[in-house]
């Protein structure tokens, strides 16, 4: 084989290596992101079924409140639910979306490996 020819097979094989690294690295932040969504999920939908269980109204309902910095300040139950639930769906969104781009770089890697098999198959013969 010639030296030019070998230059240019190390300069794919390099190329689809680190393309197959690259995607790994996303895949595995998209997946520790969802992760943390999943998290956060539970964490708002625990708190949305706690609030939801409270009394309603009479001398027994708990006042509720929301904490902002260092300090709570009281806020009507409505809002506080209303808040919960525009999250929830929000976080729902958004680990559709990250699911989506785990999809697709999984894909990519797949691609990747293929590619690298391929020529490496072809290279042999």
């Amino acid at each position: 084989m010639s030296s030019a020819a070998d230059q240019k097979f190390r300069e794919v094989l390099l190329q689809l290596q680190t393309q197959h690294e690259a995607a790994s690295r996303q895949l595995s932040m998209v997946r520790s992101q969802l992760g943390g969504r999943e998290r956060d999920r539970k964490v708002t939908t625990l708190t949305l079924r706690e609030i939801e269980a409270l009394p309603r109204a009479g001398p027994t309902a708990p006042a509720c409140y929301k904490g902002v910095g260092r300090m709570f300040m009281q806020e009507s139950r409505n809002n506080i639910e209303n808040t919960l639930k525009a999250k929830e769906k929000e976080i729902g969104e958004e680990m559709t979306v990250l699911a989506k781009k785990a999809k697709y770089l999984e894909g990519e890697m797949q691609t990747a490996q293929g590619s690298l098999r391929d020529i490496l198959q072809n290279q042999e013969r």
